[in-house]
């Protein structure tokens, strides 16, 4: 990760070889130990990859020159968990089951509650928002007159989950997306915040129909169920003092726009890359919200104990993606994305520029339904269109990749979204796909419908 930051600040061709060396030690050594559908996966990108060096007569120090690429993804992968550490020691947690427990009767205002909390905390910590929204969310399920709870709270958080993915600077997907279209982080967000938002408010609305003949109020046994585990709370937050009160959560949202703010500013007057930014500028952010809350000390000691267990646990990751960057950089340095563009080039003039747009976002869904993480499938879709090439716009491309991806993490049952879910609600991840479906397939067609009218208009 250092070698890789050094060599985005200071490009020197020693850095780049032992970046890439490093690369093939990393796939080497991890190898035996990852999944075995995993290593399948990441075997076929290597040998692939290696056929079309081979047959360009690429030599040998071109072919280990190749690995290296897609490390910028997951020094994001890695670092982004540490932002969550500021919203887990200041007890936000705590405080909104609290208000939760205090303020809510019905069960479609709960929906909505959890929505957004998923939404809000998505913003900040991408994947670690599910289990810290299923823990304030998930004891007070039983309090509701709610007949399917996992399929309510899954439904509730994955929606929410995956809205901000199409524009949040902590997603992964989105630095993909910016780094291989050419997009600008800022130019996008005028766009991708109001279908986010609209993505939100279609879920509120689907979830508030689908929950209309059970939004009953809480019967009196309930009721006072509540009321005692809203004096457990209260009393719990008395007996803590200084420091270690809770936090409001409106200190969630005033950090988010700060943070946001903060890297719209760096992209303006800066001319480093939009994944660099986020992640040098990542656990500066976090350590001063943490001094902020007096937690300063206690962010040094967590983050030194879960950045190595954080590396460990992401083997799997950097197998798939070290050697999916190595497909990559062969298809680039053979020339096989002109191949791939004259394809899709003549697939667009035989069915329209329009609903060759509307194929773009089904790409990501597709590929994540064969397995390939949609970060992993975003990154190969985007290598292989040239918007200019296509005569389409690059936001428009940049727009259509991101809404793909958000569908495939709501329904691909084989990536990390549909697994965590799966194992907070003890069901299986094809039951969270299904789940998913109906809500997937009407935010693909507002998603098409916004496509559509930013082509007509621009």
């Amino acid at each position: 990760m250092a070698a890789y930051l050094s060599d985005a600040v200071y490009s020197a061709p020693w850095l780049k070889w032992l970046i890439s060396v490093l690369s093939l030690l990393i796939v080497l050594t991890v190898f035996s130990a990852v999944k075995p559908y995993v290593r399948f996966l990441g075997s076929l990108f290597l040998a692939l990859g290696l056929v079309m060096l081979i047959r360009d007569n690429s030599s040998l120090p071109a072919i280990v020159l190749s690995f290296g690429s897609m490390l910028n993804v997951l020094s994001l992968f890695a670092l982004i968990p540490l932002i969550a550490l500021p919203i887990e020691l200041g007890g936000y947690a705590v405080k909104l089951r609290s208000m939760i427990q205090r303020s809510v009767h019905y069960s479609g205002v709960l929906y909505l509650i959890t929505s957004s909390l998923a939404y809000i905390l998505s913003s900040f910590m991408n994947l670690a928002a599910l289990p810290m929204v299923y823990g304030m969310i998930g004891p007070s399920l039983a309090l509701y007159p709610i007949r399917l709870k996992e399929r309510f709270v899954s439904r509730a958080i994955t929606h929410g989950y995956a809205m901000p993915i199409i524009w949040s600077p902590v997603a992964p997907i989105m630095g993909i997306v910016i780094e291989m279209t050419g997009a600008e982080w800022g130019s996008l967000l005028p766009i991708v915040v109001p279908l986010s938002l609209l993505g939100l408010t279609l879920d509120w609305v689907m979830g508030l129909l689908i929950a209309r003949h059970r939004i009953k109020k809480l019967d009196p046994s309930a009721v006072a169920e509540l009321s005692a585990a809203r004096e457990e709370s209260a009393g719990a937050d008395d007996r803590r003092s200084g420091a270690d009160k809770p936090r409001h959560p409106l200190q969630i949202v005033a950090a988010l726009i700060v943070f946001n703010g903060l890297i719209a500013l760096l992209e303006w007057y800066s001319h480093l890359s939009f994944l660099l930014l986020v992640s040098l500028i990542v656990i500066p952010f976090a350590f001063a919200w943490s001094l902020l809350i007096g937690k300063g000390g206690s962010f040094f000691k967590e983050g030194r104990r879960r950045l190595p267990q954080q590396l460990v646990n992401m083997q799997d990751q950097f197998f798939v993606y070290l050697s999916a960057g190595f497909m990559i950089t062969a298809i680039k340095t053979t020339g096989g994305g002109e191949v791939i563009n004259m394809w899709l080039g003549h697939l667009k003039g035989w069915i329209g520029s329009d609903l060759f747009l509307l194929f773009i976002p089904l790409i990501p869904l597709a590929l994540a339904f064969a397995g390939l993480h949609p970060a992993v499938g975003l990154a190969l879709v985007a290598e292989s269109l040239d918007p200019q090439k296509l005569g389409i716009s690059v936001n428009l491309t940049a727009i259509a990749m991101l809404a793909g991806a958000s569908s495939a993490f709501m329904m691909g049952p084989y990536n990390a979204t549909a697994g965590l879910m799966a194992n907070l609600v003890k069901r299986s991840p094809y039951s969270v796909s299904n789940w998913n479906a109906p809500y997937t397939a009407a935010y693909l067609g507002l998603s098409m419908i916004f496509l559509i009218i930013l082509k007509k208009i621009s």
